[in-house]
Parts: structure tokens; sequence; C-alpha cells
């Protein structure tokens, strides 16, 4: 479904369709031009503005053509939070494609060829500038997106592309043409079309607002009455003076540095370099610029010192990014400060909330909210403190927006069940229903329960409870099981939100061993649905740190080992009590002589090394295929690895985190615990050999590093850096987790007979 209107917006006298081109050569002429451009779905909305202006001069007349030298003058385009302007220079210009582009243009010529007709027939000298351009991107180093600089020039760079900025002879509709010379030239136009489409996905339709204009703004070197009028206008509708100012050309900069960082990560020298660039910036404002401060708050979150004492000093609302308020957010709770939460919040779900239903950024701030608010609340115990934490959730009820407040409703909830002092009000928080996609409602249902135990209430009332806090799990896993959630971009859902289907398990297990407790007569059954719950290796594998996170607030414990001492094993057979117990010597190595004996109790006459073999063949991922260099240039392969454990560091030299423990790899590597069983080795990831070699020369470290082929890594499912495998001889591997020493943790995989 598409169609199409067009509505004149200015006609000036003196309509004639049918009057042809006269111009003569060596005549002059100028046209400035606009073009706004927004459209919205269901989902999102934008908006775009473009300002150019073109010289012109006729060169030839020949056979009914005229031969017309175009020399475009200046581009201003204002694209979401992009601002171009190709009078900037090319060092303060964006670096991005299209402003190189538009300052080419300016610095280029091209020849139309236009008939009596007003009809551009041809277009020459745009292989020229295209040639131009690259050359130019090439020379500033400027970093490619998605696609490649060559493909985008040869898509834009055209002569379609040069017909669309030279429209001013023959446009579509109806148009008005100057009155008082013979030449024909359209002296001004306006066309408003709009554009309705259907989206393939869904029911959801397109509609886009296109809205161009144009004057006649110079004839034979004189200017005309309506000289530099779309450029006043423009300027005003994009807010010029705030894009060209001095701050402005600062964020531009700073803008530059993060991405020259991001070229050249990992390098030994590049931290040395934005500084210094930095330094420069800083002399050009007052120390108590906080507008300034702010943008450079960006630089100092990934190069130099100084990050959290700078986040400290600038006030909320001078803050250029999410990021950066939840980070002062969470400190100010973890002092016990909330005077500016409800600010903070405010700014998080209004400056940067974006265009979704939900910030783009939700998932991140969801967790930040819920690991400082949560942790205040679960371990404090004042009631002074609590009312005033109860008091912010109640003000940032007020705020009245939706997100926000479902984001803190099981927050609230808790707080509320820990000021409770009697039945009454207990009851009341018992009663109230809060399961958003983003309230963390297991945890909080979790910890309410407790308090509901803590305070005896009733069992009755509990089980009640309980109850409805296992169905509300079970729903949680089933809807964002399903794919596709109302108002939740597929983005957020698929590379956030589906990993904390780990967490509703760990909760769903929580509840179920917590009804146990309460239904004695029935505890083995609950207890078993506990231990089914329980995470598995794949779980940490798909979210290790959210499980994390949750363990500070119900710890881990191990319901295969309650059910099991309960009686649990006189409703299971051998094999599935074993299974059971290989599943926790997995992530609890330690346990690995308790499941020998057991084997050999069930099975006197079994070989437990065949046993324990195929178990972990079962149960663990396949080493994927892989063939990698090594710096020093030797090739290795997943086949070169099988004879022994094999410890694995997946890193990088751009890599803060890694780099801040890789010590520890070093101290494995020359200290290895069994060289007879154990290798040690690491992957780098999305990095650069000099910048390794570099950094393994400057620190001193002598651990092998093979060169990620940009596959290996998605093929180990590694989300984080760092992370650690242990490959296993027979074939498959494991999850470590991080540790403080990680010898003594593979001592415990190495005591394996594997």
């Amino acid at each position: 479904m598409k169609f199409t209107f067009t509505l004149i917006l200015s006609l000036i006298v003196y309509l004639s369709q049918g009057q042809s081109l006269k111009l003569s050569v060596g005549q002059s002429f100028a046209y400035e031009a606009t073009k706004f451009t927004s459209g919205h779905t269901e989902m999102y909305s934008y908006s775009n503005y473009d300002y150019w202006s073109i010289n012109f001069v006729v060169s030839e007349h020949e056979n009914g053509l005229y031969k017309i030298r175009a020399t475009p003058k200046r581009f201003i385009r204002k694209i979401a939070d992009g601002f171009q302007d190709s009078n900037l220079s090319f060092d303060e210009q964006q670096e991005n494609f299209w402003a190189f582009a538009c300052k080419i243009n300016t610095l280029s010529t091209f020849d139309l060829w236009v008939n009596d007709n007003r009809e551009i027939v041809k277009v020459d000298g745009q292989e020229k500038i295209k040639k131009t351009l690259l050359t130019k991107l090439t020379q500033m180093n400027i970093p490619e997106g998605s696609q490649k600089f060559r493909d985008l020039a040869n898509g834009i760079i055209s002569a379609r592309y040069y017909e669309m900025l030279c429209s001013f002879f023959k446009p579509d509709g109806k148009f008005a043409y100057h009155n008082n010379s013979n030449e024909g030239l359209i002296l001004s136009s306006a066309i408003d079309t709009v554009e309705v489409k259907q989206i393939s996905i869904g029911k959801l339709t397109e509609e886009n607002n296109y809205l161009t204009k144009f004057n006649l703004v110079i004839v034979d070197g004189k200017p005309t009455a309506l000289h530099n009028k779309l450029l006043i206008e423009a300027k005003e509708k994009i807010n010029y003076q705030k894009y060209s100012s001095k701050i402005s050309k600062a964020r531009n900069k700073i803008t530059k540095l993060m991405s020259l960082y991001d070229r050249d990560k990992g390098s030994q020298t590049i931290e040395e370099k934005v500084m210094k660039s930095l330094d420069s910036l800083d002399r050009g404002f007052a120390y108590d610029n906080f507008e300034y401060l702010g943008e450079k708050l960006r630089v100092l979150a990934y190069v130099g010192t100084g990050y959290e004492e700078l986040l400290n000093k600038v006030p909320y609302e001078f803050l250029t990014e999410d990021n950066q308020v939840e980070s002062k957010l969470v400190d100010d709770i973890e002092r016990g400060d909330f005077t500016n939460a409800v600010k903070a919040i405010n700014l998080l779900f209004t400056k940067f909330k974006g265009t979704g239903y939900y910030p783009l950024n939700m998932y991140n701030i969801s967790n930040s909210i819920h690991n400082s608010f949560g942790k205040f609340v679960h371990l404090t115990n004042n009631s002074d403190s609590l009312k005033i934490v109860l008091k912010t959730f109640q003000d940032i009820e007020a705020l009245k927006i939706l997100t926000a407040t479902d984001l803190f409703r099981g927050l609230k909830s808790y707080t509320q069940a820990k000021l409770a002092n009697n039945k009454k009000e207990l009851s009341a928080v018992a009663a109230t229903r809060f399961n958003s996609l983003f309230d963390m409602s297991g945890r909080y249902h979790i910890l309410i329960y407790d308090e509901l135990s803590k305070k005896k209430l009733p069992d009755s009332l509990k089980l009640t409870y309980i109850d409805h806090v296992i169905e509300l799990g079970k729903q949680k896993i089933d809807l964002v099981s399903a794919g596709k959630i109302d108002k939740l971009d597929s983005f957020i859902l698929r590379n956030s939100l589906k990993g904390n289907k780990v967490i509703y398990k760990k909760n769903l297990a929580d509840a179920y061993y917590r009804k146990s407790k309460l239904r004695t007569s029935d505890s083995i059954s609950y207890l078993v649905m506990a231990a089914d719950y329980m995470p598995t290796q794949q779980d940490l594998l798909d979210n290790d740190e959210g499980l994390k996170s949750e363990y500070r607030f119900t710890p881990y414990i191990s319901y295969n080992d309650i059910y099991l001492a309960a009686g649990g094993e006189s409703d299971l057979n051998a094999d599935e009590k074993l299974k059971r117990y290989v599943e926790t010597v997995i992530i609890e190595p330690e346990r690995y002589q308790i499941l020998k004996d057991k084997f050999t109790k069930f099975y006197p006459n079994g070989i437990f090394k065949d046993f324990f073999t195929s178990a972990l063949q079962k149960t663990l991922p396949k080493i994927p295929v892989f063939s990698l260099t090594e710096r020093n240039g030797s090739n290795t392969t997943e086949t070169d690895l099988r004879a022994k454990f094999v410890f694995v560091d997946f890193w990088g030299t751009w890599c803060g985190a890694c780099v801040d423990e890789i010590d520890k790899i070093q101290a494995v590597y020359s200290k290895n615990p069994n060289p007879e069983r154990l290798m040690v080795t690491t992957i780098a990831c999305y990095d650069k050999k000099k910048n390794v070699d570099d950094f393994m020369a400057k620190r001193g470290f002598s651990y092998p590093v093979l060169m990620s082929d940009g596959k290996v890594e998605h093929d180990f499912k590694v989300t984080e850096y760092p992370t650690k495998v242990l490959l296993l001889p027979i074939g498959v591997y494991l999850t470590i987790p991080n540790s403080t020493n990680y010898n003594v943790l593979l001592k415990k995989y190495l005591a394996w007979e594997i």
C-alpha cells in the first residue's frame, strides 16, 4: 500500500509549464534549496534537515542542449544528533562518509546537459569527484561503517544524485517562473510530499514527509529578493548557533578522540595521544564549565584517570549520556545519598529515553537500579533509612512515567515488607501484585517471602504467596521464550532480556525449595522441582554475571544435595542419581570424589572413568573446530590440544578488565600446577598483532597468544571479556568462573580422571 500526493505551497505569478529554457552562454545564476524529511511508525520517529546551494555558469548551447557548469558552494545537514557543515575544515568535519562527501562536493565541479525542455539529460564529472572523495577518506583515515566507502560512493556520487541536487530546471508539479526576463528560470518552489507504505513486519505502516524548497538567489552576479532566505530559515530550523558553537566543536573533537581510541585501542601509545589532545582541549574551557566537563567524561570512561572524581563533580543535568547518569546514580546510592535519585530517574526516562516504549539501554539501567537500590534495601535494617528509600520510590511514581514506576514496583514492595511491623501490613504487602519485564520480580518475591517467614506470617498466607510466586515465574519464562513481547524492541529481547531466563529459573528453584519447607508432607516432590531448576553449566555460559548478581541477594544452595539427602534417592534409579551428581560436580569440581564414591557404591564392578567421560560428553558443549595462528607464526588447531586439559583465556589488549587480571594468566602459565596434564593459552580477540606484541614486551609476559580469526569467539559463545574456558581432553569444554587464584581452581579440575 503506497500513495503520494503533492501540495504546492508557493505559486508566484505567471505559470507557464510550456515555457522553454532560454539561457545565454556565459550567463551565471545560483540556487539554494532545503529538504526537510520526517517520518514515523508506531515504534519510532525521525527528522532530518538538508540545506545546499549551487552556482551555475552556462558554458555551451548547441543543438538544443545547454552545457552548464555546476559548483556546489555549501551543504548543511542535521540528521538525528549529527551535524555537518561543508564550511568547516576537513579536520573539523565529523568522521563519516556524508560529511566528507559534502565537503568534497564544494571543492568540485560537474557539468549538466539540459535541453530546451528543462530536462537534465546527462551529468559529467562525478567519477572524478568520487575518486577525490575516496582518496581523501583514506588520507584522513576515516573509519568505515557497515558499508564500504566505495560501495557508498558508487551508490551516491551518481548522475541521479546530482540531478536531485539540481532539480531547479524542471521539478515535478506546477511551479512559478521568473517574470522579468526571458530565460525561464524558476524563481521559487515548495513541494510537500507524503508517502505511506506498509512495513513487511506485522501490520505496521510507515509515514514519511518530504518538504522541498528552492529559491533562485543570484542572476548574473546580482542577488535576487530571495537571496539567503532559505539559509536563514535553515539555520533557525536546525539551531545552527548551537551546532557551530565552541562547545559543539569540542564535542566533535571528543567524538573523534573516542573514534581514534576505538580504532587503535590496545596500542601502547594510544592513551598518551588521546590524553595529550584532551589536555589541549581543556585549556579552552574554565575548570568549572560543566557543559564541557560532561563531554570530557565520554573520553575518561575509556582513557586516562579521574572518571569517578569528575563524574561526582558534574551535576546530573550536564551529563551527556545515559550511562553517565546511571553510573553517578549508582555511586550516590552506594553512599546512601538519595537526594538526586528522582532527578536521575527522570533524566533516564525522558532525556535519554529515545523513541521506543522502553529506553534502548533499559536492560543495563534495570540491572544498575536493582543492584544498587536493591543492595541498599537488602542490607539496611535501619527503619529511618528504609523510609527515605520508600519516599524516593513514591516520588518516582509521582513522575507518572509508567516504565519507571514498573521498574521500582518490586523494590518498593520489598522495602514495605522490611518496614512492616504487624500482620495487617505484611498481608497488604503479600497482596501486592507486580511482574513487569524489568522489575526483577522473582528476586523480590523471594526476599519478600523470607520477610513474611521471619516476621511469622501464618503458613496459610505464605503458601498462597509462594504459589503465586511460582506461577508468575513460569509466566515470565514463557513470555521471554515466546520470542516477541509487545512494545519491547526485538534487539533488547534477543540480546539482553532473553539471558534473564537463567535468573527466572534460579528464582523458581528458590521458590520451590521454600514451598518444600512449607509442605512437609510433599517436601520431596518440591525439592526435586527445586533441583530441576538449578542453574546448569549451560546457564553459566548464558548469563554467568547475572547469576553472580542474583547470588548476592539469594545465595547459591545446592538443591540437588538437599533433595538427595532428604531421601530423594528413594525415588530415583542409580543412573538418575548419578546424573544429578555429575551436574553438581561440573560446577563444583571439588565434589568429584563424592561422585566417584557414589558410582562405586551403585556399580562396584563398573569403570568410573568410562562413566564420567561419557556423562561429560553428553552434558557439555563440544569443542568447536578452529585453526588459529600464534603470534610467533605457528598454527594451532583444536586437534593439537586434545591430549591435555587446556586453560584458555579470551581477552584483548583493548579490554581494561582483561589487562587488569592478565598477570594471573601469566602466573598460571609460569607456575603450571600440572604441566604434564595442563596447557595454558590465550586467544586475543578484536585485536592487532602489533598491539599484542607491544603489550607483551612492555609487561614482560610470555604466555602463548593465538590471534582470533573473528569466528572462534562466537563458536565458543563468548559474550564478555575476559572469558575463561577449560578444554577437556575428551572433546568438550566448560566455562571457568572468574577467580582470584586460577591455579587453585584448576587443581580441582585436574583431579578428574578422564
